[in-house]
């Protein structure tokens, strides 16, 4: 009797100890950054069943969405929480402008710039709102770094940006109750049925009939559909010249050429048409006939006569009615129905460098909205007419890709070298690249005695710094000597000691006058370096001390393209650009294309490197046609994989930092939201042990051929995120390598050889966490 009493007692006990108690810490703080507060908490008696909760909301005060930053660092007892803490929602998230980010990197939390808790939950059309909400909460499980009693908080409001922001946190509190699963993306099944076939076409003429009209007009035929591409100019007094409704004119064969010009207030136009195999390309000169400068809107469209299957911007598979992007490296607006598409592209550097990409209800089109010449001055501006029989949208990427001239080889593989350290043996070096395959390892940015960056020409008053990183270099080319060893490099940011007095002027100007600087906890001057200006002839000597002095193999450029400023104020004018008002049409003032105005001494540097014989890779796409003939091999950085969509039309390679990658599995998950969006994968860091086998290796070198759909096919080797049967034109044999969601080849990979024709083909069913690389033997 007296047993079963304490075994009733007992289960009492337990039953109101799992019912969740709540201790409330902090109410609601305002925070200026860098802050951080520290609050104790009493946490109440808990068991073995229990879990340990910590929740609490957060956004940055800003007057309406626009963005987020990883602003908010969470400990509790002095360890700092990291994604494995959060119970609420997953770590991958989507924005209404379909961009894929994560709440948390390392210890970092992500935090919306919001007007209130409610606005990127509630307002789901906007392009900055969280898709299914639940934008400002967190709920951490606390409980391996807690016991009962007294425990400490820490809440860090970093500085991400130079100018502080201003942080609200409310309603932080610990629930102590049954443990909650933290939720898990669902892992789609391998598929069943019959899966489509990828293997290299041989590129075909598209059937088209194209004219020109007398008045200016494009009409395109293909597919099944018709298409009268207008242009319009911008007038005085926010009035437009449009070109007329085409009447009957002459069809112009292809290979042929056909003319048309107009006047448009002071302006001439001469526009030559001419039809390649594959699109219509079609080159305008612009004249400003009057004596002084002008400032002038063109915009090149297509109606909309009916609701499109897809439209992407940019790229950017978008479904507004009303959007418009601007990306210089895949400067184009793509529409397409199930017979047929149409692309506009812009192909020139300027037209490249100011192209505006729109869709709106019942038309889409490219633009140059910020053209300005002086009074007598010309220009080419050239821009291409792609259709798409089928409406593929990758048909166009290809023939685009052809054309350009971009499907070189890309070595690797690649890692930023924060594994290595300084002071090995030599042959420890050569072990640490073999042992887990990397080919190119690129080191870190220079720094002064004191840890702050050394940036830029900042690195001739880095002695100690360059010293230590020649040791290893040295070592590492000496055992290893078919590794690539390259040195961080930026052409537009420099520390050196009273530069901002020494380079005046070269600065970067906003628009304000004010000196721009990268957005970083310290000060990080920024320059707009020419062959002409003080930074721009000091800035050789940087790389002088990288190929001569630490004697590297090569050089990694950072944000090749542009920093911070694409457009720039104050600065010495690079001759074609100017604003213009989008209402009224009047020249507001002169204005920098920061890309356009550096392109010069940009070249000159690559032909440094390159006279040198060392290698040269970069961040960031090619922006003006100059640029993409130099065939750079360049990446973008994933913290969202649909920056890839910008590599469509370039390199396609992506860096793995969407998130961070302390395990293979980790980084096996980076490469295969890269090869999703039809790119190739360059590791961020490999700071873990080696593995057995490394997933990328197999993976280099690459020369693409085609791109498509979550697929990149190269001469000798198929990248895959997608099940399929998958082949070469000459159905040569090949390895499969299978990867599954663990960085490890997948044991029990079902992959079939399959003969048609006389050639192989590899079909290849897996589930929605692995990918695949097809080696032909």
């Amino acid at each position: 009797m007296r047993n079963a009493i304490i075994v009733a007692l007992l289960a009492l006990v337990t039953s109101c100890a799992l019912e969740a108690q709540t201790v409330q810490i902090l109410d609601e703080h305002e925070s200026l950054a860098p802050w951080t507060g520290e609050y104790t908490f009493e946490v109440p008696p808990f068991s073995v069943e229990h879990q340990v909760r910590l929740s609490l909301e957060a956004r940055i005060v800003a007057p309406r969405l626009m963005g987020s930053n990883p602003w908010l660092r969470v400990a509790a007892n002095g360890t700092w929480l990291a994604e494995d803490a959060m119970l609420n929602k997953l770590n991958d998230f989507k924005t209404g402008y379909g961009l894929d980010l994560t709440w948390v990197k390392g210890d970092r939390f992500r935090i919306l710039y919001s007007p209130d808790f409610e606005a990127a939950n509630v307002d789901q059309e906007n392009a900055y709102a969280v898709v299914g909400g639940d934008a400002y909460r967190f709920v951490l499980d606390i409980t391996p770094y807690v016991h009962p009693g007294e425990n400490t908080l820490t809440l860090e409001h970093l500085k991400v940006l130079e100018d502080p922001s201003t942080m609200v946190i409310r309603n932080v509190q610990i629930e102590v109750g049954r443990a909650i699963e933290r939720p898990r993306a669902e892992i789609a099944p391998a598929p069943t049925g019959p899966v489509p076939t990828f293997v290299a076409q041989e590129p075909r003429p598209v059937e088209m009939t194209v004219a020109l009209d007398a008045g200016g007009a494009i009409i395109v035929e293909a597919g099944g559909r018709s298409f009268e591409v207008a242009t319009r100019m911008s007038l005085p007094g926010g009035q437009w010249l449009q070109t007329p409704p085409a009447g009957e004119c002459a069809t112009i064969a292809r290979g042929g050429d056909a003319s048309a010009q107009w006047p448009v207030g002071v302006w001439r136009v001469e526009r030559t048409v001419t039809v390649q195999d594959d699109h219509v390309a079609v080159a305008d000169t612009l004249t400003n006939t009057s004596d002084a400068l002008q400032g002038l809107i063109v915009e090149h469209f297509a109606p909309i006569a009916e609701e499109p299957a897809g439209v992407r911007i940019a790229g950017q598979p978008l479904t507004p009615t009303t959007v418009q992007a601007r990306n210089a490296a895949h400067p184009s607006v793509y529409v397409g129905w199930p017979d047929c598409g149409l692309a506009l592209l812009a192909e020139d550097d300027v037209m490249r460098a100011h192209n505006l990409s729109f869709r709106e209800p019942e038309r889409f089109g490219i633009a140059d909205d910020h053209l300005g010449l002086e009074g007598g001055g010309a220009i080419t501006l050239e821009w291409s007419i792609y259709p798409t029989p089928g409406g593929d949208y990758w048909d166009f990427v290809n023939a685009v890709r052809r054309n350009w001239d971009v499907n070189f080889t890309i070595p690797g593989p690649f890692v930023f070298g924060s594994g290595v350290r300084g002071g090995w043996e030599p042959e420890t070096y050569a072990e640490w690249m073999r042992e887990r395959d990397v080919e190119i390892i690129c080191g870190g940015i220079a720094s002064y005695p004191d840890g702050k960056y050394a940036h830029g020409t900042g690195i001739l008053f880095a002695p100690e710094w360059v010293a230590a990183e020649r040791d290893w270099i040295t070592k590492m080319r000496a055992t290893a000597p078919e590794t690539v060893p390259v040195c961080y490099f930026h052409a537009q940011c420099s520390t050196e000691p009273d530069g901002e007095e020494k380079f005046a002027d070269s600065r970067l100007l906003d628009g304000q006058g004010d000196h721009v600087g990268y957005p970083y906890r310290y000060r990080l001057p920024l320059y707009v370096p020419t062959l002409e200006n003080s930074y721009g002839q000091a800035l050789p000597a940087f790389i002088d001390v990288i190929l001569d002095e630490i004697g590297a193999a090569g050089v990694y450029w950072d944000e090749m393209s542009h920093s911070v400023l694409w457009y720039a104020d104050d600065d010495e004018w690079d001759g074609v650009t100017a604003v213009v008002d989008p209402n009224t049409h009047d020249l507001v003032r002169k204005t920098t294309c920061v890309t356009l105005l550096t392109q010069p001494l940009r070249l000159e540097l690559v032909k440094k490197v390159r006279d040198a014989g060392a290698f040269l890779m970069a961040n960031t796409q090619a922006p003006t046609r100059t640029m993409t003939q130099q065939k750079i091999v360049r990446f973008v950085e994933t913290g969202s994989f649909t920056a890839m969509r910008a590599t469509h039309l370039g390199c396609p390679l992506g860096l793995g930092n969407h998130h961070d990658d302390p395990t293979a599995g980790e980084a096996a998950r980076n490469a295969l939201g890269i090869i999703r969006e039809s790119g190739l994968y360059y590791g961020h860091h490999y700071v873990r042990e080696p593995e057995d086998w490394n997933f990328f290796a197999p993976m280099f070198p690459f020369t693409p051929v085609e791109l498509r759909d979550g697929v990149v096919i190269g001469e000798d080797r198929i990248c895959t995120a997608v099940s399929g049967r998958f082949g070469f034109p000459d159905g040569a044999e090949a390895e499969v390598y299978v990867v599954a969601g663990d960085g490890l080849q997948a044991e029990d990979a079902d992959v079939t050889e399959v003969i048609e024709d006389g050639k192989r083909l590899y079909e290849i069913r897996m589930p929605g966490d692995q990918f695949a690389i097809v080696v032909r033997k």
